[in-house]
């Protein structure tokens, strides 16, 4: 090849790698296929090529960059850049997680030590619900970086969810020594310490939290939970109020809110809670939802169903209101209503309903019915 090729080529590479970082990236495609008409068998083009592809984003783009990291490895089946890429593709936009793990472990047999391959790994050993596998992975990972608080918060949460809170804890607390001025470490801080009944300690890492972000409306909400677990009414009110008063836009505040209400017998002031969330929020099926469901948990059933009749105007198709609705009429005794409503939450929803019919008390008065067993028998056919 001429040396004036070979300059063209190396131009035509880097103006698509300017084009890359600038988030041109159909730009950078078209440079790279320049590339590659002049010099078909280049892998590194043909890596980058997908690249873009990928952070094009979009289900065609997602083909074409699987298609040009092939070509890449079948070309230079030791292009390390090209298999942890074609991992990232599977990972991430296609959620082919065991795909994801094969191209990894090639791009570590090429690079062992590579942070990024590690760190990917755990996290689609995590996905794939392989815990222990993904924790020697990310303790892997954290070995060759171990300042990474992005890691470091990945598997924190992982050890939230697998139920181990005293590592957790030790883990956010390392989390913490790298970065104490991360609000939402110290918020995660406190939920473990909450779920181990340390309620004291919860409070004052909520209080940290809040110090660094005094706004977050769901650390008020977090904190008011504990500080009610703790029997200081007062205070989780305030607490409640001010989730409200940085955020009341947040649906979970005004449910919360009500729910505290009733917690303390303030059962007129949840409701008027309600009512005025249904006139604050941006969603009102969910507000309805929500008012619903606190006239439900009240007993106050005819009100209730009324309540989710018009979360029904607004989302015809929910199967859980209607569910909700049966519900209601099966605690008062009105078969032909409930079997209605939960034939209808069959028909828009999936199994679970049949599942969570079989099972739920709430239609005990009504279990032995015809009604009920010849719907059960259907929809277990169906």
């Amino acid at each position: 090849m001429s040396q004036s090729i070979n300059s063209e080529v190396e131009s035509l590479f880097n103006q698509g790698l300017q084009h890359t970082q600038a988030g041109e990236y159909e730009k950078a495609i078209a440079c790279f296929d320049q590339v590659l008409e002049i010099q078909p068998d280049s892998s590194a083009a043909w890596s980058e090529r997908g690249w873009n592809f990928f952070l094009l984003d979009n289900e065609e783009a997602t083909a074409a960059a699987l298609a040009s990291f092939d070509n890449a490895l079948k070309i230079d089946p030791d292009n390390f850049s090209a298999w942890h890429r074609q991992g990232q593709v599977q990972l991430e936009r296609l959620s082919d997680y065991d795909g994801s793990l094969l191209s990894f472990q090639q791009a570590l047999n090429i690079k062992p030590d590579d942070y990024d391959v590690w760190w990917d790994r755990s996290f689609a050993l995590y996905q794939l619900g392989h815990y222990e596998e993904a924790l020697a992975s990310y303790n892997k990972t954290l070995e060759i970086e171990p300042n990474s608080c992005a890691v470091w918060q990945e598997r924190s949460i992982m050890l939230f969810e697998m139920g181990c809170y005293d590592e957790a804890l030790a883990s956010y607390e390392k989390l913490l020594e790298i970065n104490p001025e991360d609000y939402m470490s110290w918020r995660e801080r406190g939920k473990v310490l909450e779920s181990l009944n340390r309620y004291s300690e919860a409070i004052d890492s909520y209080e940290q939290a809040l110090k660094l972000k005094p706004d977050a409306c769901e650390i008020w909400s977090y904190k008011g939970e504990v500080l009610e677990k703790t029997g200081d009414i007062k205070e989780s009110l305030a607490s409640h109020a001010n989730a409200l008063k940085f955020n009341e836009k947040s649906e979970i505040a005004w449910y919360e809110w009500a729910r505290i209400l009733i917690d303390f017998g303030r059962i007129e002031e949840a409701i008027d809670a309600c009512n005025q969330a249904i006139t604050v929020l941006d969603d009102k099926f969910v507000a309805w939802q929500n008012r619903s469901i606190i006239l439900h948990e009240l007993a106050r059933y005819e009100e209730a169903i009324a309540s989710y009749n018009q979360a029904l105007e607004i989302n015809p198709n929910d199967a859980d209101t209607f569910y909700n609705i049966a519900c209601c009429y099966a605690l008062q005794n009105n078969a032909e209503q409930v079997i209605q409503n939960l034939q209808q939450a069959i028909s828009l929803g999936d199994d679970t309903f049949i599942t969570a019919a079989e099972n739920d008390p709430d239609f005990d008065s009504i279990r032995q019915t015809n009604e009920f067993q010849a719907l059960m028998q259907q929809a277990t056919l169906n």
